[in-house]
């Protein structure tokens, strides 16, 4: 498929230098979505201006959905207001919301009196909910019966729903005041009598979400419960739309993407085509945070110098030590955020994961400090130098499951991103105690290993 786009991006290349335009959106429209979105976002300011305004709306706007979220925002800050427009009117609301969320105020605010009234009307009520909630995230437009229809009511209710209806996942029951009351299937409805009530088929156990909740509780609720989509309610449990899966995968792919980012120190901004300058000025200040950090390690080493200068060997197997602890450190964080994220470790199981990680770390230091103590006694030929590599062993990597368990946890209850800047703290954490361990260690048997 790669090696297909690449051949069309050159044809598509041609075509616009021989300014046939319309044979290029001809060749878009016969594409997925998301290959013609891969290839006009390859293209210069100057040629996707000429396409997106001169595509159908209808097509365009399919493609322009599969854009990565900056992109958008340049190509739409990019084309005329009517363009644009056009295009919104053909997105489902809450992308669209989310477009319009991320342009500067004044062309946000044109822009949405120059759609169509419903959509603008549908744009503004998401709006009122942050970018990250579940509000932010919903689609207006809900599959709804009364409770008090019957099952032959029901089923002409939802043909004459269909047209207007993108797909049917579930169908929610409310009362006459939109609060939900319960979700029925559709096959449910479909085996049952005619004269059957709703209210009787339906179930009142309904698993649903606050349009002000967390668009990660939101997902979390999606996967917990593998549903296809969450009903979205107000303080007094009136429906107001659905979360489809769809949107959530996109959710998980940001959450998963910012957090890996954030243990480097990175935003989620920073693509590999950003900038150079642009990905300086995001780096920087945690480089330089970095390097006040090993700066402190530094300092640490510097209090030994004597020793060092009296076994030249211990330089040799420094690395080794504060290596083993960056990893070990590095494991025990990976895990704990991993489970902070998906809900599987809540603050108050934070003790047992502590401990576990901690234990963790003391038998890896065990078996990882007899190898290395193993290794250089037969290579130094030194019996106390293997001891204190395998004492400092066991003491850093007890250190880094406990930090690495540790930081997240305390960071979380602090009401921080427990991956924010995690890497660079732990990194310290075993840098520092791992050449205090050795180094001291070293010191305390100095008159053995010289």
């Amino acid at each position: 498929m790669k090696e297909r786009n690449e051949v069309i991006l050159k044809t598509i290349n041609r075509l616009l230098k021989e300014e046939k335009t319309e044979r290029v959106i001809a060749v878009l429209g016969r594409l997925y979505p998301a290959d013609a979105a891969e290839i006009v976002g390859s293209l210069d300011e100057e040629h996707q201006k000429a396409i997106f305004e001169r595509w159908a709306p209808d097509q365009s706007a399919s493609a322009f959905l599969e854009l990565e979220e900056g992109d958008q925002v340049d190509i739409a800050e990019n084309l005329t207001l009517n363009a644009i427009s056009e295009i919104l009117n053909e997105m489902p609301a809450d992308d669209a919301a989310d477009l319009v969320a991320d342009l500067s105020g004044d062309l946000a605010e044109n822009l949405l009196k120059s759609v169509r009234s419903e959509v603008e009307t549908e744009i503004r009520a998401l709006l009122k909910y942050g970018e990250d909630t579940a509000g932010g995230l919903m689609i207006p437009e809900a599959v709804t019966l009364k409770k008090n229809m019957t099952a032959e009511e029901a089923i002409d209710e939802l043909r004459r729903m269909a047209p207007n209806v993108e797909s049917i996942y579930y169908i929610f029951v409310i009362n006459d005041e939109n609060q939900l009351v319960g979700v029925v299937s559709l096959r449910d409805l479909i085996i049952a009598p005619a004269s059957a009530m709703i209210k009787d088929i339906m179930n009142p156990d309904v698993i649903y979400v606050e349009a002000t909740a967390d668009q990660e509780e939101t997902a979390k609720l999606i996967s917990k419960y593998d549903l296809l989509a969450l009903p979205v309610v107000d303080g007094d449990n009136h429906l107001l739309g659905v979360v489809t899966v769809d949107d959530v995968l996109d959710v998980v792919e940001d959450e998963a993407t910012e957090d890996i980012y954030r243990l480097a120190g990175l935003t989620k901004e920073e693509k590999i085509a950003s900038p150079v300058m642009d990905s300086f000025l995001k780096r920087v200040p945690w480089m330089v945070l970095n390097l006040g950090t090993a700066f402190l390690a530094s300092s640490v080493v510097g209090l030994f110098e004597e020793s060092i200068s009296s076994v030249v060997t211990l330089a040799v197997f420094m690395p080794i030590v504060a290596g083993m602890g960056g990893n070990g450190g590095t494991q025990a964080l990976a895990v704990t955020t991993r489970g902070i994220a998906l809900g599987e470790l809540e603050l108050s199981s934070g003790l047992k994961a502590l401990f576990k990680e901690g234990l963790i770390g003391l038998m890896i230091g065990l078996t990882t400090g007899l190898i290395t103590a193993i290794v250089a006694f037969y290579w130094k030929g030194n019996v106390f130098l293997g001891l204190v590599l395998f004492l400092a062993m066991i003491i850093n990597l007890l250190i880094a499951g406990l930090s690495g368990a540790g930081i997240p946890i305390l960071l979380k209850r602090l009401g921080y991103d427990p991956a924010l800047g995690s890497g660079i703290i732990i990194t310290t954490f075993t840098d520092v105690f791992g050449f205090l361990a050795f180094l001291g260690l070293a010191t305390f048997f100095l008159k053995y290993l010289i």
